[in-house]
């Protein structure tokens, strides 16, 4: 019996923690929608381009996946090709 709510009480804690963290991952990732009046270094910059880059090729590649390659207009084509270089 105690064991049964242990196991319960683990799992809810799971949920919990997989709902919280889903919460963050919803369109853009955080770093480019937070606001910062810092500068950036060029690393720094470096990083948010080639995490922008990947984000727009991941979304890309989900709807080739999803829809085929023939779904995507001639813009994400060119942008795809570019994006895999």
């Amino acid at each position: 019996m105690i064991y049964s709510i242990i196991t319960v009480l683990f799992v809810l804690l799971g949920c919990i923690y997989l709902y919280r963290r889903s919460k963050n991952k919803s369109g853009l990732p955080e770093v480019f929608t937070k606001k910062t009046d810092t500068k950036l270094t060029m690393d720094e910059e470096f990083n948010v381009n080639r995490t922008r880059k990947e984000a727009q090729l991941d979304e890309l590649l989900d709807k080739i996946n999803k829809k085929g390659y023939n779904s995507l207009s001639t813009k994400e084509k060119e942008q795809l090709k570019e994006l895999s270089r």
